[in-house]
């Protein structure tokens, strides 16, 4: 399109190659990687805790969380330092289809921009908004997808959607199972368009529609895409079985309440991280060291949260160390604190490297001097230390017997219930005191 041209009102639903002239987008993307230059940062405030709080639940949810980042900024700065971050992150040594992949997301930043600069100028609607699937990558081999960043577990997968509503960039960006198993084509092909087949070609696509098309925005495209991927399937997730998911109505601020439950660990990575920076910038350690060390303590943090919320642990940590976390939270809510190091221990040990995996990929890990018991000692009293600032929450009961399963109630640290939580203070087990046979003696039913 033609600058000067307007827009009607009744856009419809468009890919971004119909309205904006994507091979000049695509050249800018190229020259951006090839004049780059030295990794260069800027002093962005926000950054921290935007990064922080995107990393730990990337590593902590495989499926149905709804992360929100408003950028209170001009969307030119926003853009600037976008670009900046993804251009740092290319490397000539990655796979070929991965290279592609980030050349996409660099010409998926271009694209948003481009439509800020048509809403200003009248020539999109104000409520335009841009939606990008990003597919888990079939031609990514499982044992690698970890250390660049994909989770192959559940072939994890990202729907986002980009709007500027009162001028305030802001992105949702929900996360689902099995993204590649079709839906996302569909998807398109339920718009009108065929995009081709595969993760590559969908996410070199972004859809341009406005909130009239999708009323909840990220929501509604994310029904759209279980709706299409057969009956009974949410969050990509077939026949679910997970009680812990939310409804698409309870995403959104299920995934908020989530993120503020955290919100004292989110802080601990982000204030580690401009200590890192400060020693980066002075030219005290490497830029791989500071990421190295970043990806360190951010598991460290999750797994103290999996002790207090240990229904984060299958998905983060794999099924093995789930039951040791839950022991280990079990143990820590009756005051048994030996037994819950020695459980910690366990569930560090036996975590599943595939399972909690962020965008960016683990890379290389720090070698500890720190026994594996001195490291369960110290993250557990830490995770203790917490406790008091954890938040009550509508949750399923960790003690298997309670009486309260399979229905959510109040539960607090460690995922306990305040009846089980108040037998555990008295001294009693809860998994005795309702174990078939006790439970009817007791309550008569």
């Amino acid at each position: 399109m033609e600058k000067g041209e307007s827009i009607s009102d009744e856009l419809r639903p468009s890919l971004a190659a119909e309205l904006f002239d994507k091979l000049a987008l695509e050249e800018k993307a190229r020259r951006l990687i090839h004049e780059r230059e030295a990794i260069e940062h800027d002093q962005w405030e926000q950054e921290p805790e935007i990064n922080a709080r995107t990393a730990i639940f990337e590593e902590l949810t495989a499926k149905g969380h709804l992360s929100k980042v408003e950028f209170d900024e001009p969307p030119e700065l926003t853009n600037e330092r976008t670009l900046r971050r993804l251009v740092n992150g290319w490397s000539d040594s990655l796979p070929e289809w991965e290279m592609k992949r980030r050349f996409h997301e660099i010409v998926e930043e271009l694209t948003i921009h481009e439509t800020w600069r048509r809403i200003q100028d009248g020539e999109l609607p104000a409520d335009t908004i841009v939606v990008t699937i990003s597919d888990f990558p079939e031609m990514c081999d499982d044992n690698l997808a970890p250390r660049i960043g994909y989770r192959a577990l559940n072939k994890k997968g990202m729907v986002r959607v980009t709007d500027f509503e009162n001028g305030v960039r802001t992105v949702e960006q929900v996360s689902r199972s099995q993204s590649n198993d079709g839906s996302s084509e569909r998807f398109f092909g339920n718009q009108g368009f065929v995009v081709g087949s595969g993760s590559d070609r969908v996410l070199s696509n972004q859809l341009i529609a406005t909130k009239r098309h999708f009323v909840d925005g990220v929501v509604d495209v994310q029904r759209a895409l279980d709706s299409l991927a057969g009956p009974n399937v949410l969050y990509g997730e077939r026949d679910n079985q997970d009680p812990m998911l939310p409804t698409y109505e309870e995403l959104r601020q299920g995934s908020a309440d989530r993120e503020n439950q955290a919100q004292n660990f989110i802080k601990k990575l982000a204030d580690f991280e401009r200590e890192l920076n400060f020693a980066y910038k002075s030219g005290r350690i490497t830029y791989q060291e500071k990421m190295l060390a970043i990806n360190n303590r951010r598991e460290e943090l999750v797994n103290e949260i999996i002790i207090l919320r240990p229904s984060y642990a299958k998905d983060a940590r794999g099924e093995v160390a789930a039951e040791h976390f839950e022991q280990a939270s079990l143990a820590m809510a009756a005051g048994n604190d030996a037994a819950g190091v020695a459980y910690l221990e366990k569930a560090i040990a036996t975590s599943d490297p595939n399972a909690g995996v962020v965008c960016g990929g683990s890379g290389e890990s720090i070698q500890s001097t720190e026994s594996g018991r001195a490291k369960a000692e110290r993250l557990y009293k830490e995770a203790k230390e917490e406790r008091k600032n954890w938040k009550w929450s509508k949750g399923l009961c960790v003690v298997k017997e309670c009486p309260t399963r399979p229905a959510k109630t109040d539960v607090g640290p460690c995922e306990v219930c305040r009846k089980c939580q108040n037998l555990f203070d008295a001294g009693r087990d809860p998994r005795r005191v309702y174990s078939p046979g006790i439970f009817e003696l007791l309550f008569g039913t």
